[in-house]
């Protein structure tokens, strides 16, 4: 089965996403912390069979697994956190004090079950966690990281700490994920990124549907509203100067695909993330 490249977490540290019932197979350059809502969760890990997550549990996923989480009951639901580390800088998470949460994280490549009190504590610093700018909701998320690192016990849930899919293939995608996310103020070809990792444009594109999901095209407009999101959020740029900034033809074609994607303008985006 194959598996498709998620990189949701190119602009910021943590997404929280709640009430989801089902996941393609994918991996990712973050973790995520699954928290089951109900009976009937099950996840997936490499080639290893489907298994049953209790409801009051906490699953771990180190970067780069391969996994599938889905239900196998119509009001099954779960709650996940993925965080990208990389957001914090290599030098933080290089840190003595960080060694715990490393090592986790190695750990992290079999999946890891916890149950009991290490799961209720994370469930617990989970539920004050929203997606806004709060140091509050950083601290949070340490806290759960530092939990379950001091964790005396969990379960693995894939047999072998294999590599999840072949380097070469994470290296590439971590190229032309590079790629796209440093050029975003540049107009795009299939051309030259099929250039920058040496194949032909054919190859590329079916490389790139394979692991990315969608068409080029396609993946490199979300990366495109994904920043402007990010820039709506978190700076007073005038609309006109985020469509320039973001390689838009023009600030109402910025408007209009921006619509199209997110059931509202630009500047009703901007007003509703002010009003919460």
């Amino acid at each position: 089965m194959d598996y498709a490249f998620d990189n949701r977490l190119d602009f910021t540290l943590f997404d929280k996403l709640q009430e989801q019932q089902h996941s393609d197979p994918h991996f990712h350059p973050y973790s995520q912390l699954v928290f089951p809502r109900t009976e009937g969760v099950t996840v997936a890990i490499g080639s290893a069979p489907p298994f049953e997550l209790p409801a009051d549990g906490v699953l771990l996923l180190s970067p780069f697994v391969r996994h599938q989480v889905d239900v196998n009951r119509p009001d099954a639901r779960w709650d996940s956190l993925s965080v990208n580390h990389q957001r914090l800088g290599p030098e933080f998470f290089d840190s003595h004090y960080l060694a715990p949460i490393r090592e986790l994280m190695r750990e992290g490549q079999a999946g890891l079950l916890f149950t009991g009190g290490t799961a209720m504590h994370a469930r617990r610093e989970f539920f004050i966690i929203r997606n806004r700018y709060r140091m509050e909701y950083l601290i949070a998320i340490l806290q759960i990281l530092h939990v379950l690192s001091c964790a005396k016990e969990w379960t693995p849930l894939a047999a072998e700490q294999e590599h999840p899919v072949d380097k070469r293939d994470i290296q590439l995608c971590l190229t032309i994920s590079e790629h796209i996310r440093n050029k975003l103020s540049e107009p795009h070809d299939i051309a030259s990124a099929a250039s920058l990792v040496y194949m032909s444009e054919s190859s590329f594109s079916r490389f790139f549907k394979r692991f990315f999901g969608k068409p080029y095209h396609a993946y490199l407009i979300d990366k495109k509203l994904e920043a402007a999101c990010h820039l709506l959020y978190t700076t007073r740029l005038p609309i006109q100067e985020i469509a320039d900034r973001l390689a838009f033809h023009s600030a109402s074609h910025f408007a209009m695909t921006f619509k199209r994607h997110k059931g509202m303008t630009p500047g009703e985006f901007r007003n509703q993330q002010l009003d919460n």
